[in-house]
This record gives C-alpha cells, structure tokens and sequence, in this order.
C-alpha cells in the first residue's frame, strides 16, 4: 500500500528479465503491439514496424483487467491480475479493474530491423503499474469518468 492509503493491486506486463534469463519470448505469446501513428496503411505487429520517416512509432501495452481481489502484488508481479475470457473475469479473478493501456510513441527514424529494447526485440516491450492516487480522487474519477465511459480531462472532469 502507498503512503497515499491507496489500495490498489500493481501489475506488470511483459517480462524486462526475458533476454537476461534466457527465457525467450515468443512473438505470439507477447502482448505488445507497434504501429505507426496516423499511418492505417501500416499494419500493427508485435515486432517493430517500418514507419514513413517523419512519423511516430507506437508502442501499445494493455494491462490485465482482473484482478484476484485478495493479492496486491503477487511474486512474479502478474499471477494475481488475469486478462478478462470472452469480456468477463475469470472466476479466479472475480474483480473487474478499470483498463489501463501504456502508449508510447518515439520519432520514426532508422530502420526498424536495428531497433532494440533492453529486453530484446519489441515483443519483448514490457511496463509496470503502481497505483499512487490518493483514495478519495481515484474513487471520484471511476465514479465520474470509467463507470459511465466518460472521457476526461486531466483535470478529471468530462
């Protein structure tokens, strides 16, 4: 728990130990995803994607949604949050949590085959979540914002 008196679980996503553990991530077992802002006519990959020079490349991290409802961290920083089945939370992880996406974006510039993440190719792209907002706030911007799927400010205010 924060000194904030928050209670929310942290997640991670991805592994940043996947090269220094020799645990090969598959590109099909990845979450990430890349593409090129503004640019449709580039398909989105799991890989570093060729972008028109003068663009920005995308990095697209989706959190797990489920959450145990009992473990705010858990060892390996994902066992006790779970992606939803078919739009619903498994039984194993009854609690819904709202969504949160990590998105990047860096200048297109290079050729993308060169790229590399500290953890490897872009597959390997990986992001952590530590909830710090004091309770009161957090509560009033699910109330005003998530629940009714209100697009808000940063003021959080619709």
């Amino acid at each position: 728990m924060s000194d904030t008196g928050s209670r929310a679980p942290a997640a991670a996503v991805g592994s940043a130990h996947r090269r220094r553990e020799r645990q090969a991530t598959a590109p099909e077992q990845s979450i990430a995803r890349w593409s090129c802002l503004h640019h449709g006519e580039v398909p989105p990959s799991k890989n570093f994607v060729s972008c028109p020079a003068g663009s920005m490349i995308e990095s697209y991290l989706d959190f797990p949604q489920c959450w145990d409802g009992v473990n705010l961290d858990s060892a390996n920083h994902q066992s006790h949050m779970a992606y939803p089945v078919n739009n619903d939370c498994p039984a194993s992880h009854p609690v819904p949590v709202p969504k949160l996406r990590q998105v990047i974006r860096y200048p297109a510039n290079g050729d993308p085959a060169r790229f590399r993440l500290a953890s490897g190719a872009g597959y390997t792209m990986h992001g952590d979540f530590f909830n710090a907002w004091p309770v009161a706030e957090m509560e009033r911007r699910v109330r005003d914002c998530i629940r009714p799927i209100i697009k808000c400010g940063v003021s959080g205010t619709p």
